[in-house]
């Protein structure tokens, strides 16, 4: 009896957030298997989670030799990591059904962020001065030692600017590490150090990529700007897309290109963030993953392109669409994502608030982090922010009034 082999299937890892995104452009063409790589997921994520549009759903937690086996069996062609949670996971199961990725041996330097800074310097590429300790004493004996004044403190392994402090005296890095050290951050991973860092001066970028063997393309690239909330936490407020013939982003983009060689990420997608100080740009972080900022319809009117797409490209066909684009994107509109902000906690009015965002002129689309209806907190990092706004128009003056109208409405339904 002939057996007849199964269409292929694609492994996503962790299809999280704007991974999510990647399952309907890889379900019309292959059998989709989502692997979980820990039992549970936080609430804030795991509802962005397309369960239903997967052909199996497997956790890696209950026995990776066994998952690795039945993966075997389902004929892969592609395994991505759709999420940070994903990273590690992915890597090491692409490794071992002998698919495309990145070298699991390096997995701890694109997610431990005191390992990532370390490699990068090693590279030769300038780094924050840091230190990791699992005391109080140890992070403030260094920051004396160091001549510094204003400290960043965060977690090791992290996401979403959570517990992110910035600290001007000793008892602001020490009331820092006791809200961190034992706590079970995002990733589900308990903070037994913490890490601190200079406190680097400058404007914030975001630069978006995908790479395949090595060749790394600048997909798109935003400039930082952040707000300062009730407790004087500081917060992203919006973020505007970059044209590439702006001052120091040529600068910037081979930096980034230096980064993503040291950190060893050869294929896929990433997403890293950078301040460019008086000296040049200095790098906060890179995940191995899509962006928070993946909007594929505002990035194909900006750009012609997006990183979804390309990412699919780079994993499932042979790269002829990443590789006929050009080293860094095209800017041929305006773009601004805007993240909402709650000032309270209230039920969150999502149609009415749709609606209104709506009417402006520059609205591109709004993708909700929270469930209508479902209570808003006040926002206080990027996983407490209810949504995100893209706003695209090929004036400036357009993009900006519809933003400052975005925040009257903004202030109605969530202040």
């Amino acid at each position: 009896m002939t057996h007849r082999r199964q269409p292929a299937a694609v492994v996503l890892v962790d299809a999280l957030s704007t991974g999510a995104l990647l399952v309907p452009r890889v379900r019309n063409r292959c059998r989709l298997i989502h692997i979980r790589s820990r039992a549970d997921l936080p609430a804030v994520f795991a509802a962005s989670l397309p369960v239903s549009q997967f052909d199996a759903d497997i956790c890696y937690a209950d026995g990776a030799d066994e998952v690795l086996r039945v993966l075997a069996e389902e004929n892969p062609i592609a395994v991505i990591a759709a999420s940070e949670f994903g990273v590690e996971v992915a890597d090491e199961i692409a490794a071992k059904l002998g698919l495309r990725g990145n070298d699991p041996h390096r997995s701890r330097v694109r997610r431990d962020k005191f390992h990532m800074l370390e490699a990068v310097a090693a590279a030769g590429l300038r780094t924050a001065a840091q230190t990791r300790g699992t005391t109080a004493a140890e992070l403030l004996a260094w920051r004396r030692a160091s001549g510094l004044r204003r400290t960043v403190i965060k977690p090791l392994d992290s996401a979403g600017s959570e517990d992110v402090f910035v600290a001007d005296t000793d008892a602001q890095v020490s009331a820092a590490v006791a809200a961190m050290l034992g706590k079970t951050n995002l990733m589900l991973r308990t903070n037994e150090a913490v890490l601190a860092q200079e406190y680097l001066v400058g404007q914030e970028y975001v630069v978006n990529s995908v790479s395949r063997d090595g060749v790394h393309r600048i997909t798109d690239a935003w400039a930082s700007h952040k707000a300062t909330v009730d407790d004087e936490r500081r917060i992203y407020d919006h973020e505007d897309l970059l044209a590439p013939s702006e001052p120091h982003a040529a600068e910037i983009f081979a930096y980034v290109r230096g980064v993503l060689d040291a950190l060893g990420v050869a294929n896929g997608p990433a997403h890293t963030e950078l301040i460019r100080t008086a000296e040049g740009p200095v790098l906060l972080e890179t995940g191995a993953r899509l962006s928070g900022l993946a909007e594929p319809r505002a990035l194909d009117r900006c750009t012609g392109v997006n990183q979804v797409d390309l990412t699919v490209d780079c994993f499932l066909d042979d790269g002829r669409v990443l590789a006929a684009q050009p080293p860094v994107y095209v800017r041929r509109e305006r773009a601004r994502c805007v993240n909402l902000i709650a000032r309270r906690a209230t039920p969150l009015p999502a149609t009415a608030l749709r609606a209104a965002l709506e009417r402006l002129p520059a609205f591109q689309s709004v993708r909700f982090r929270i469930r209508d209806r479902a209570m808003t907190r006040p926002t206080v990092d990027l996983n407490s922010s209810p949504g995100v706004v893209f706003l695209v128009h090929s004036e400036a003056a357009e993009i900006e009034r519809s933003y400052h109208e975005l925040r009257r409405t903004e202030s109605k339904f969530l202040s």
